[in-house]
């Protein structure tokens, strides 16, 4: 899944905690993302003043709501044909 113009909660790893501690109050915050890429997520703190580089090192969980499509994706049986 792809985090990017997503609302994410993250929960930062100890070393994120070190790095980033001064930036956020806790532990867990939720922010917008804005793109990611090999370095991590780029996203918005304050009112979209300033994007941040969230390193994949810095963070532990990442939590997402997930919208199930409308309809149920229709799959392949799978076996032999009789």
């Amino acid at each position: 899944m792809n985090l990017a113009d997503k609302f994410v909660t993250f929960r930062l790893s100890p070393e994120g905690q070190v790095a980033l501690g001064s930036t956020f109050d806790k532990p867990s915050f939720r922010v917008e993302v804005e793109d990611v890429d090999e370095l991590g997520a780029w996203i918005w703190i304050g009112k979209r003043t300033s994007l941040l580089l969230l390193k994949w090192d810095y963070f532990s969980t990442a939590v997402v709501e997930y919208e199930p499509p409308d309809q149920p994706m229709e799959r392949e049986r799978i076996g032999f044909i009789r």
